[in-house]
C-alpha cells in the first residue's frame, strides 16, 4: 500500500511541472507565420490596429531570410508584413506601429527574447507591456538587405492569464523610387518557470527515488508448510 501511494505521488508531482513547463516554454512572435497573400494571424498595424498583411511580392531590395530578393520566403521562420496586401504599394512617410498580442498560461519568472529584425526604413523602438526593450537612439537604419539587427533581452514581467503586447515602431522615410513600408521580425520568447514549478519537479524526482530505493530493499521470503 505504501509503495502504491508513493508511486501515485510521484506521478502527480512529475505531471504538474511537466504541464506547467510546456505551457510557458516557448512563444513564437515572428512575423508572417501565415500564408503569403493573407493577413498575419498575430500582427496588426496601428494606430487603428488594422490587419497586417503577408504580401506575395515585396520591394526587390528587401532581404527575405535567405530567399531571393523580391520574394517573401521564411527560411528563418519569418516573412515581411506590410500595411496593405500589396507589398509594393507606396505608403505615407511617417511612423508605423506594428503590434503583436500573445499569451502565456503559466507565470514565468523570466523570459528571454532572441530576435532579428529588419524594416523599411528604421525601427525606432521595441516595447513590451510598456517597457522599452530596444531604442534606436542614434537613428541608424535597420538593415533590410543584410542579416538584420540582433536583439537579445531578458524580460521579467510576463504574467499568467493575461495577454502581452509587443509593439515595434518603424519610421518610413520618403523614397525617391517608391515608398513601401514593411517589417520582418524573427523572434522567440523562451519562458523560465517560477520557483514553485522547480520545487514540484524536485519533489517528484525525490519521490521516484524513494520508491525505487524501497523496492530494492525488499526481500523475498520462502515459507514452507
Amino acid at each position: 500500500m505504501k509503495n502504491t501511494l508513493a508511486l501515485a505521488f510521484s506521478l502527480v508531482a512529475l505531471a504538474l511541472p511537466a504541464t506547467a513547463a510546456q505551457a510557458a516554454a516557448t512563444v513564437n512572435v515572428s512575423t508572417g507565420q501565415g500564408a503569403p497573400g493573407t493577413a498575419d494571424p498575430m500582427w496588426t498595424v496601428g494606430p487603428n490596429e488594422s490587419l497586417a498583411f503577408i504580401p506575395t511580392q515585396i520591394h526587390p531590395n528587401w532581404f527575405s531570410g535567405g530567399a531571393p530578393a523580391g520574394t517573401n520566403g521564411n527560411n528563418d521562420g519569418a516573412r515581411w508584413i506590410t500595411p496593405t496586401s500589396n507589398g509594393l504599394a507606396n505608403q505615407p512617410a511617417g511612423t508605423v506601429v506594428y503590434s503583436a498580442v500573445f499569451g502565456l498560461s503559466q507565470v514565468a519568472t523570466l523570459a528571454n527574447l532572441t530576435a532579428n529584425f529588419w524594416s523599411d526604413n528604421r525601427v525606432l523602438s521595441i516595447v513590451l507591456n510598456g517597457v522599452t526593450l530596444y531604442a534606436n537612439n542614434n537613428g541608424l537604419a535597420s538593415q533590410f538587405n543584410g542579416p538584420g539587427t540582433a536583439l537579445n533581452v531578458q524580460y521579467a514581467s510576463l504574467n499568467a492569464g493575461t495577454n502581452n503586447l509587443l509593439e515595434v515602431t518603424v519610421q518610413n522615410d520618403p523614397g525617391s523610387s517608391g515608398n513601401p513600408a514593411g517589417l520582418r521580425f524573427a523572434g522567440v520568447f523562451s519562458a523560465v518557470p517560477e520557483p514553485g514549478t522547480w520545487m514540484l519537479m524536485m519533489l517528484g524526482l525525490g519521490a521516484v527515488g524513494f520508491s525505487m530505493r524501497r523496492r530494492q530493499k525488499m526481500q523475498v521470503r520462502f515459507q514452507f508448510a
